[in-house]
């Protein structure tokens, strides 16, 4: 939990910190003024630690005549479902397309039929070319993919790990 000291009284100090959170778009979901506030900011497809969607409980208590704040922020669980979401199907689509990739080229080898060979035949002919084809745009999409899930997960350490930027920042700007 991270603190932050303003020169306000407790009400001034709460009043103040609603308006600028209501400026930045945050929507209230639970106060008790005044001290405390919870609020959500962020998008769902937010990839930034500022953009994605967050949970903000922030505490404010009286100390000899100033006011401290502290607060955490926490990823919401919808935008960390759809990042696990995602990168799971990402997965298995990476690895139909090394299934597809792998049983065409042995096809292509063999002509044992196999599970995917329909693709490149029409009656006993085999279309090598559009064999070769389908063999790189399936390893290409199955690097693409893994590119892209690596890509998820960095964006969610990341995110996690500097989730309290946008409530930091916020603060920094009150009085």
């Amino acid at each position: 939990m991270l603190e932050h000291t303003v020169s306000l009284k407790i009400e001034e100090a709460y009043a103040d910190l609603k308006a600028v959170l209501i400026k930045k778009d945050c929507k209230v979901l639970a106060e008790q003024p005044p001290t405390q506030i919870i609020v959500k900011q962020g998008s769902l497809w937010g990839i930034s630690p500022k953009a994605a969607k967050k949970t903000i409980n922030i505490n404010l208590a009286s100390v000899d005549g100033e006011t401290k704040v502290s607060f955490s922020s926490k990823l919401s669980s919808d935008w960390k479902n759809i990042t696990a979401v995602g990168c799971a199907l990402a997965a298995v689509l990476v690895g139909v397309c090394l299934w597809m990739a792998t049983d065409l080229s042995t096809f292509m080898v063999t002509r044992e039929p196999s599970f995917w060979s329909w693709l490149i035949t029409a009656g006993a002919s085999v279309n090598l070319q559009a064999g070769q084809v389908f063999v790189n745009l399936a390893w290409g999409l199955a690097v693409f993919l893994s590119v892209v899930i690596l890509l998820e997960i960095a964006i969610a350490i990341y995110a996690g790990a500097k989730i309290d930027t946008f409530a930091q920042q916020t603060l920094n700007q009150q009085n």
